[in-house]
Order: C-alpha cells, then sequence, then structure tokens
C-alpha cells in the first residue's frame, strides 16, 4: 500500500510542476520584454548615451494577456 501512495505523490508533484511551468511561460512571454527594456535603458543611462535615440519600444499590455482563460480557446490564443 506504502508503494501506491509515494507513486500518488509523485506524479502529483510531477503534475503540479508542469502546471507552474506553463503558467510561468506566459507570464515571461509578457514581462519578458518589459524587463528588457528597463535593462536595455539602465545600461545607456550609466554609459552615458542619450536614451531616446536608442530607446526600445515596449508592446502595450492588453486584456487579452492577464484575463482569466480556460481552455476553449487554446487554439485562438496561440497568436
Amino acid at each position: 500500500m506504502k508503494k501506491n501512495i509515494s507513486g500518488q505523490s509523485m506524479v502529483e508533484y510531477i503534475i503540479l510542476v508542469a502546471i507552474i511551468a506553463v503558467a510561468s511561460l506566459g507570464i515571461i512571454k509578457v514581462l519578458g520584454s518589459t524587463v528588457s527594456s528597463k535593462l536595455s535603458q539602465i545600461t545607456l543611462a550609466l554609459q552615458g548615451k542619450n536614451q531616446e535615440a536608442n530607446q526600445v519600444t515596449v508592446p502595450k499590455v492588453e486584456k487579452k494577456h492577464y484575463q482569466e482563460r480556460s481552455l476553449e480557446d487554446f487554439y485562438e490564443s496561440t497568436e
């Protein structure tokens, strides 16, 4: 009996890790460009260069990036 319980716990742990990994991919996709833009602005400021000439454009975060969804529109949201 104990063998089955530990196996079940391992499967539950793997499923939980997979769910967290998928969720973090979406967060990184949205926030990655923003963080990259801010780091490039900091680098330019430290170098004393003109930030306006080298400014990186950041895409606007829209409601579709953070709204709660189900898997019903999975294929539509992979754009």
